[in-house]
């Protein structure tokens, strides 16, 4: 990526990257938050919050902060983010892989409807409960810990670290609304457990296989948006990997 030529400070903090980030971040939070959160809600925040890393980079590849940041008052703000995009990243590709597993599990789901074994598809359901529960335990116990006083960084910096939350945030939120579509039976449309386990007639099997396809698909999308983030948050740190090797 080509870098922007200025001078040797750090850009303001209304910087028009910095300014576009921080909207995206301002909406990201919002649409986390939401109660009502759905499949479309969190494959466009996983989108968002990739941009945000894009600009991120961009600031990153910009000869004034690779030179700012370099400097010794900057460099341990570039030490702690290193430091901290490890742990992003191995949050990112465990629930990765936690959504692999998922998946694997929803189509033993769909195989078993197909031949029509009850047993074995409730063996599987309930599988894929405990693996959904997992998951969301293990992300709620590696974002518990609390960020280090960002005070004095750098907007880009300041960056990062919102950008961070907001992934932690997300991830938690990912695994906590499949949780609760997997539990609750107040929805047949949105049960797994109604969809899957009270139907028994014909058109029932025949709407089960389309509540499990569609819940594959949402999976699988869920997947491949957690993979473009992963490959953002690469960018990042080789970003920040080349500046400390000035």
């Amino acid at each position: 990526m080509a870098c922007h030529t200025r001078s040797n400070s750090l850009p303001s903090r209304s910087h028009s990257y910095v300014l576009k980030a921080k909207e995206e971040l301002t909406q990201l939070r919002a649409r986390v938050a939401s109660p009502s959160l759905t499949y479309e809600i969190m494959l466009d925040a996983l989108k968002a919050v990739g941009r945000v890393y894009e600009c991120i980079n961009d600031l990153l590849c910009m000869s004034s902060n690779r030179s700012g940041l370099s400097h010794s008052e900057h460099r341990r703000w570039v030490d702690q983010e290193l430091e901290e995009s490890v742990k992003l990243l191995d949050m990112c590709s465990s629930s990765r892989d936690y959504l692999d597993q998922i998946k694997c599990q929803v189509q033993d789901v769909e195989l078993a409807i197909r031949r029509g074994e009850m047993m074995t598809m409730n063996s599987r359901v309930r599988d894929y409960i405990q693996l959904v529960k997992n998951a969301n335990k293990d992300v709620k116990k590696n974002i518990s810990r609390k960020s280090k006083s960002m005070a004095g960084c750098s907007a880009v910096v300041l960056l990062l670290s919102e950008a961070r939350d907001v992934v932690a945030s997300l991830l938690q939120s990912v695994f906590s609304f499949l949780l609760k579509q997997s539990m609750s039976e107040k929805s047949v449309k949105s049960s797994l457990i109604s969809s899957l386990v009270l139907k028994r007639t014909s058109a029932g099997k025949g709407m089960q296989e389309e509540d499990i396809s569609s819940l594959r698909d949402n999976v699988e999308g869920l997947e491949n948006g957690l993979e473009s983030l992963f490959k953002h948050l690469i960018q990042c740190r080789v970003s920040l990997l080349n500046i400390v090797s000035v």
